[in-house]
């Protein structure tokens, strides 16, 4: 059996199929074309990668501290001194978070809290 034969890179039951179609038989075909396949080093090269161990093809960002942040309302809460909703900010990179309460949801709201907390 060798790399140039009709055998060349298949899986170990599919060499003692060629074999045996080739005419050829003994009662040890598929345990000596199972060794076979597995010691040689040509044929586990040419195996394909399983989807499994493949690496997903999405870009890997580089993101600094401080550089992406998450922001949203919770709310309506129960009025206290007037202010209703909590607007919360986490950074994605350190997990801090910074939280404030508001009178309402808008973006005012939003961009007063970014430029006193998150730019000054």
């Amino acid at each position: 059996m060798c790399h140039s034969s009709a055998c060349r890179h298949f899986a170990a039951r599919k060499i003692a199929y060629k074999i045996l179609q080739s005419g050829f038989y003994w009662p040890t075909i598929f345990k000596d074309a199972h060794r076979f396949y597995t010691e040689c080093l040509q044929c586990q090269a040419a195996l394909s990668i399983s989807k499994r161990d493949e690496m997903s093809m999405r870009p890997i960002f580089k993101v600094e501290i401080f550089d992406l942040w998450g922001i949203d309302f919770m709310g309506p809460f129960l009025t206290s001194d007037g202010k209703q909703y909590i607007l919360i900010a986490v950074d994605y990179v350190s997990k801090w978070v910074e939280t404030i309460p508001t009178r309402t949801n808008t973006h005012r709201e939003v961009l007063r809290f970014v430029t006193i907390n998150i730019f000054s």
